[in-house]
């Protein structure tokens, strides 16, 4: 009798074993999949929720989670990299091109033979347009001669809120601030992280209708920043509107260097960003539209400061 009750107990034991073998294999693949769709996709904010996983298999999904995050700052870094050599290439060439027709069109412009004659307009033109286009391109090289990085250890609650308090929203948005973190601190240079977060907000703040004295059409207009904080994961920032949708086909381009879908837009402002943000460890990335209800939403991610102040050091 007892040895069939032992024989029981073994017998239910390795079913036991077996059927959380299956599950969890069940599962991992299940895991795996997911992180390979948000790959192929391109969505490099994508996260595996530990939750309900023994330890073991807790330490593999954050190790997941750690290499689409390294895939994704390493993918930003070359991106970075490659529009920074491939625009002081441009503007170098671009601007030698256009200043000796810029000087000699000064020249032409002072000498009487053409200051008298129907050439002038012309000229002025030739001059004025090459003055515009000098400038216009002189613009672009503050892509690639951003100030020198000083960081440091500061409030995100304080920058924030700073920003809040600029006004760079317009008048009919409301823009809301929340906060869901233990630990705010970061280590980034302080001006150039601010700079950052005005041109995302602004940058929302125009995706809204207006009329055509420039005000805000849409009805409840909302920008809401969100700072955040889950245990394991980098700090994060979210950035959402309720305007319009960024079209599919321009998704993969917004943080290409000139590229804008305004007519005014210059194109700089969130390669900016991404630039400021990686010089901190730093990325940010635009969300699925819909993501967490908004048509919109930009997720910023930063070390806490404790962690990359021993980046730095080393």
């Amino acid at each position: 009798m007892v040895g069939t009750l032992i024989y029981v107990i073994l017998i239910s034991c390795v079913v036991a074993v077996v059927a959380y073998l299956f599950f969890r294999q069940r599962r991992m693949n299940a895991a795996c999949r997911l992180m390979l769709d948000a790959l192929e996709n391109r969505d490099y904010t994508f996260r595996l929720s530990s939750q309900g996983f023994l330890w073991g298999d807790k330490r593999i999904i954050e190790t997941l989670n750690g290499l689409i995050s390294q895939i994704s700052h390493e993918r930003q870094d070359i991106e970075v990299q490659s529009w920074e050599k491939l625009t002081r290439i441009l503007t170098h060439e671009i601007m030698n091109g256009i200043a000796p027709i810029m000087s000699l069109s000064e020249v032409f412009l002072k000498d009487k033979r053409i200051t008298d004659s129907p050439l002038y307009g012309g000229m002025k033109a030739i001059r004025d347009t090459s003055v515009g286009l000098m400038d216009f391109v002189d613009s672009y090289r503050k892509f690639t001669s951003l100030q020198e990085s000083h960081p440091e250890r500061i409030s995100l609650r304080e920058v924030i809120s700073g920003v809040k308090s600029l006004g760079v929203v317009s008048e009919g948005i409301e823009l809301s601030v929340v906060f869901d973190v233990s630990e705010d601190y970061v280590y980034i240079d302080k001006n150039l992280f601010r700079q950052a977060l005005i041109n995302i907000v602004k940058n929302a703040s125009e995706s809204f209708e207006r009329d055509g004295e420039g005000r805000v059409v849409q009805r409840n207009a909302m920008i809401q920043v969100f700072a955040y904080q889950y245990p394991g994961t980098p700090l994060r920032i979210r950035i959402s509107n309720n305007g319009k949708v960024i079209p599919e086909d321009v998704r993969q381009d917004i943080f290409v260097p000139f590229f804008s879908t305004k007519k005014t837009g210059s194109g700089v402002g969130l390669a900016l960003c991404r630039q400021i943000l990686r010089m901190a460890g730093g990325t940010i990335n635009l969300l699925p539209a819909g993501a967490n209800g908004w048509p919109t939403s930009f997720i910023v991610e930063l070390p806490l400061a404790e962690e990359q102040a021993k980046k730095m050091i080393k």
